[in-house]
């Protein structure tokens, strides 16, 4: 995964212009513990160089990150055009440039500890128990505040200080933030109001003045030094109140944690603004504006609140190809074939040891356990990252097992630490053949070159969303059907790479439900069916074989409310299956579907067309005499008319003579139930479509019987992997289902 450099939405800060000489003393300022620090001239030169050396090592990370990313940008927009060789060399470096910059940074780092007290400016004396970060700022003859940050086994224990006011030891509030309640309103999934009662805090200004002025009459400070320190913290004080915009209006979050605004002196936070580069020049310092993400969507950070929010298209902007064993008809080089590209839409909105990892560590640890029931959370992880292949060239084996990074060597303020942040997201299928669809929608306002505009989102990464005990065991991408949806779930390692643990899951909602029915029938199309069960269990393929069949019986609309009308479970669907074609009445409203509508099953499964065939067969002798069943416009002579053009519309999306062969075996009462006899099934379906028809009536017979022989000596054997989906030429299917009339409304029959 590239991480970029980000981008805020503060205004550019003042600039920190130090105008003292190296050697001569400085008063600090710690914003965890509202202390005053005095530093002398002899201590203040090497305080200083530790400083130097916090800030260098965390820019020489960022400058190598960015250098990285500039270089991906490069070779993603030049994909196709340049060869990868003209790469190679440059990506090896810069790959070996990070993973060193990053080795040298947590060598400096490894001392911090997990827990470290809140409310407290630590010292040499409290290291055997913790070593924090400390956020400092320089107030002595300065223009503007800037932050710097030491190691708190560097602050010496005789050096003098002076609390302004106390910090509370639990929560880390300060008495100069004023915190009050505010009411939040919005409105729920079924469009009733609701109001929420979240905390605000933001430093006042004029209580920090009033406690300087304070202190300056107990210690006898200068007025020169007391006039540069409110001048400096009221800067503070403005910039960090500035931060207080989260969330932005478009972020809509569900988790009601991210709308406590509030501003953040806690030690996570402190950690967090300087993981965030909070303290850097002005190239790498996320409150310029002076760099922004190329290979990233939107990326911000508030300053006050130590929260980050970043859109990352992983592994890059144009995906990785899954591979997988293809069946022996599709003759496949290597017995593998290509599923597709999909590509991970990732939001998240970070704070804390969590957000701080993240900007620290190469590595990603995903986690969905029981301590995240309210969404999933991520945070950096160990790793050394090495070159991938080149954007649009990234492919994975689904098959072969990616075992969980055991990473080593962590941070010690990183231990333990739980994953976090409110993450939310998409997984994104490259859609090879994009249509006017207005059910698939494809978002071409993000897209940096062309085909990233044939990207669309197959299902989501929502709060709320907890993982299926067991879920999929070791497979990389696994597909179940739980709680009124399909449900993805993915290593992280095929998210994110190398260095990524744990696993995500992603739900598929009403809205992308047609996009991921399609983007299934592509990937299924050449897999050997005997290896599906490795990407998805059988119960839940039969769910998703027997739910356009539902919808179909019952007048479902695919849309939002969809799964509303839907069982929660497999077993539950297959009841549902079951009740809605158990009479003549509901066959004949699946009847009347197809014949309205066929192009419903476009992207279905063999398994449900035979299903549709088996379940429009069931009839007995008043069903062959129900006029409902028969076309009242023809003066062709045969039974069952409509029911027999439903089920010549079955095959109208048919694409090859094996496809068709996998309908015939799979004409059950249940869907993706046990195969049956190629052989045998034909030549049912065709006895059921002569019934009462007679060759030697020649056009005054319907003929559905030869017809559908006609219909499948004219289908190719096989299709190319790469092809669209393409139905049966209309004219061919005028003369199949036997209509006899110009005037005759192919529409309703053809739509």
């Amino acid at each position: 995964m590239t991480k970029g450099t980000q981008q805020s939405r503060l205004d550019n800060v003042s600039k920190n212009t130090v105008v003292n000489g190296e050697h001569d003393p400085q008063v600090y300022f710690h914003t965890g513990s509202a202390t005053l620090l005095w530093v002398d001239a002899k201590d203040n030169r090497l305080f200083i160089q530790e400083q130097l050396k916090m800030t260098a090592l965390l820019e020489k990370q960022k400058k190598a990150q960015t250098a990285l990313d500039k270089l991906n940008f490069e070779m993603l927009t030049q994909a196709g055009k340049r060869p990868q060789r003209a790469y190679d060399s440059k990506l090896q470096s810069a790959y070996q440039q990070l993973n060193d910059a990053n080795e040298e940074l947590k060598a400096e780092l490894k001392t911090l500890t997990a827990k470290v007290p809140e409310g407290e400016l630590l010292d040499e004396n409290s290291k055997e128990s913790a070593i924090g970060l400390m956020e400092l700022i320089p107030l002595q003859n300065t223009e503007g505040f800037k932050s710097t940050y030491v190691r708190s086994d560097k602050i010496r224990s005789h050096w003098r200080r002076y609390k302004l006011s106390e910090v509370d030891k639990e929560s880390g509030e300060a008495s100069f933030i004023k915190y009050t309640d505010k009411e939040v309103t919005g409105v729920d999934a079924d469009g009733n109001e609701t109001k929420k009662t979240v905390r605000t805090g933001k430093i006042d200004p004029e209580e920090l003045s009033r406690q300087l002025k304070e202190a300056s009459h107990n210690l006898k400070i200068k007025d020169e030094l007391l006039e540069d320190s409110n001048v400096v913290l009221t800067d503070w004080a403005k910039k960090m109140n500035k931060g207080l915009t989260w969330p932005i209006e478009s972020d809509k979050p569900e988790d009601e944690s991210t709308y406590h605004q509030y501003v953040d002196i806690s030690t996570q936070a402190q950690l967090m603004r300087y993981s965030q580069g909070a303290g850097l020049s002005a190239e790498f310092n996320p409150l310029h504006r002076k760099a922004a993400a190329k290979m990233e969507g939107h990326s911000t950070f508030a300053l006050g609140e130590a929260k980050a929010s970043a859109e990352l298209f992983i592994p890059d902007r144009l995906g990785t190809a899954l591979l997988f064993p293809a069946r022996a008809s599709a003759g496949a080089p290597g017995g593998v074939c290509n599923m597709g590209a999909i590509r991970y839409v990732i939001n998240a909105v970070l704070s804390g040891n969590a957000g701080a990892s993240l900007g620290i560590e190469l590595g990603v640890e995903a986690d969905f356990s029981d301590e995240m029931a309210k969404g999933y959370g991520i945070k950096g992880s160990p790793a050394k990252l090495t070159p991938p292949p080149p954007p649009g060239k990234r492919r994975v084996n689904l098959t072969l097992p990616q075992p969980d990074v055991k990473a080593g060597g962590e941070i010690g303020a990183f231990a333990g630490v739980q994953a976090g942040g409110n993450v939310s997201g998409a997984i994104e299928w490259f859609d090879p053949h994009p249509e006017e669809d207005k059910k698939i929608a494809h978002d071409s306002s993000k897209q940096i070159v062309n085909k990233e505009k044939e990207f669309t989102a197959i299902a989501k990464l929502n709060l709320g969303v907890t993982a299926q005990a067991g879920a999929g065991g070791s497979a990389i991408f696994y597909v179940t059907y739980v709680n009124s949806r399909f449900r993805i779930y993915c290593k992280a390692a095929l998210c994110w790479g190398v260095g990524a643990k744990g696993s995500l899951g992603f739900e598929v909602d009403g809205n992308s439900f047609a996009a991921f029915m399609k983007g299934f029938m592509y990937m299924l199309r050449n897999v050997d069916y005997q290896k599906l069960e490795d990407m998805m269990h059988p119960g839940s393929f039969q769910s998703l074989c027997a739910i356009p069949i539902i919808l179909a019986a019952e007048k479902i609309q695919i849309g939002v409310d969809m799964f509303d009308h839907l069982e929660d479970d497999i077993n539950g669907i297959l009841r549902q299956f079951n009740q809605a074609l158990n009479n003549e009445d509901k066959r004949v409203t699946l009847m009347n579907s197809i014949n309205a509508n066929p192009d419903q099953l476009k992207y279905t499964p063999p398994e449900t067309k035979g299903s549709i065939i088996f379940q429009l067969m069931d009839v007995n002798a008043l069903d062959i005499i129900d006029q409902r069943n028969q076309k009242k416009d023809t003066s062709k002579w045969g039974v069952m008319q409509l029911r027999k053009t439903a089920i010549m519309l079955c095959f109208k999306w048919v694409q090859s003579k094996a496809d068709y062969n996998n309908v015939m075996q799979h004409m059950t009462a249940r869907p993706a139930a046990e195969k049956g006899s190629i052989k045998d099934n034909e030549q049912a379906l065709l006895k059921f479509l002569g019934m009462t028809e007679f060759g030697f009536m020649g056009n005054l017979s319907t003929q559905y019987q030869q017809n559908l022989q006609t219909l499948y000596e004219r289908l190719p054997d096989t299709v190319d992997p790469d092809e669209p989906f393409k139905p049966i030429p209309h004219n061919e299917m005028e003369q199949y289902i036997a209509l006899i009339s110009n005037n005759h409304n192919s529409t309703t029959q053809m739509a």
